[in-house]
């Protein structure tokens, strides 16, 4: 037996934990490159993961057409084509965990993070069963659902409750036509695996615009790069001058102490990072924590943002009325949360203010 033959019969004897490492591979890979990538670029990587997920999702239902299964090359793809799909979805899914952890607001998309989390689980759940066509075609889906969501605000330079639906439009009709070339190659396998597909579908579908309309799912293309709060700012041409006392520690995992002098505002920086040629408008919502009652709106600023610039678009807004306890700062567009500041007010007789910075 030549090396490669042993290679291939180790590679289909072990597939479910390659498939599992490959995917979690693609997770790993995009972790430590796309929060480093232009958003364009980033755009290119995930239609080029979709792509090849398509085609190896395609591909591993084409060749159970062939009844000869001893025949080298079947034998070879039918190992490689699911481990290839395994590793373009797993690259795919964890390019959008890097955009919506970099925005900040795990407390706010958890349920889609969780979800990713019960994909990967059902990807090694149903590797164990025959019908693998129905996970296969629904994982794709997902992924293919994933990227229109992205892909259509980039590409229309605008987002909404419009765009989404016409968003979910868009990813049915391209899944509808991947269907029926899955029929049109096999259609006896394709039709006895129908009915799930199709329910599985619309079930995504419908957790996925509940997510949308409940605001979980935060507005991707845009990603908030930095937001903080500060104690004096002032705007000079297009510079920011702030300062503060000490901005917190990116590793520090509690709620700021922010030190205030009776009588004095505070201000909340935001810069927000949206591709070029795309507008929308940025909402900062002001809330205080009532004991017993939850938190409280205070104020609502709002102001038009525009993409195409590196560092984000900027924009701030303050308040007045500062009272000791527990505040919190929503940034967030249409409904959809791009980041949130939570932050503790603590009353100073004085204050020294250490840290000024450039933005």
């Amino acid at each position: 037996m030549s090396h490669f033959s042993k290679l291939l019969a180790w590679a289909a004897k072990n597939e479910r934990p390659l498939g599992a490492a490959l995917f979690t591979l693609g997770f790993i890979t995009d972790l430590f490159t796309f929060g480093f990538l232009p958003i364009g670029v980033v755009n290119i990587f995930f239609l080029s993961y979709l792509v090849l997920a398509a085609l190896c999702t395609f591909g591993t239902h084409l060749i159970s057409v062939y009844r000869e299964r001893d025949v080298w090359w079947r034998k070879t793809l039918s190992v490689l084509f699911p481990l290839g799909a395994q590793y373009a979805i797993g690259g795919l899914l964890s390019g959008f965990v890097v955009f919506y952890t970099k925005s900040s607001v795990v407390a706010v998309s958890w349920p889609f993070l969780l979800l990713l989390l019960l994909v990967y689980g059902g990807n090694e759940y149903f590797r164990k069963h025959k019908e693998k066509l129905v996970f296969q075609s629904l994982l794709f889906f997902f992924a293919l659902y994933a990227y229109v969501i992205f892909a259509v605000p980039y590409v229309l330079g605008l987002m909404g409750p419009w765009v989404f639906v016409g968003s979910t439009i868009t990813a049915a009709l391209f899944f509808g036509a991947f269907l029926f070339l899955l029929k049109a190659v096999n259609a006896p396998r394709y039709k006895e695996n129908r009915p799930p597909i199709l329910a599985g579908a619309v079930g995504l579908i419908l957790l996925i615009n509940g997510a949308y309309f409940a605001g979980f799912i935060p507005p991707i293309p845009l990603v908030m790069t930095h937001g903080e709060v500060y104690h004096e700012l002032t705007r000079t041409g297009g510079e920011y001058q702030v300062k503060t006392d000490a901005p917190k520690p990116w590793w520090n995992p509690f709620i700021r102490e922010v030190p205030h002098v009776a009588g004095t505002p505070l201000y909340v920086f935001s810069a927000v990072q949206a591709p070029a040629d795309f507008s929308t408008s940025i909402t900062h919502e002001w809330e205080y924590y009532v004991e017993g009652e939850g938190w409280e709106h205070r104020s609502r600023v709002s102001f038009p943002i525009t993409g195409g610039r590196e560092e984000g678009y900027r924009g701030y807004s303050l308040a007045e009325n500062v009272q000791t306890g527990k505040w919190r700062v929503t940034i967030s567009t249409g409904g959809q949360v791009i980041g949130r500041l939570t932050f503790r007010v603590k009353e100073v007789p004085a204050l020294t203010l250490t840290h000024t910075e450039t933005l």
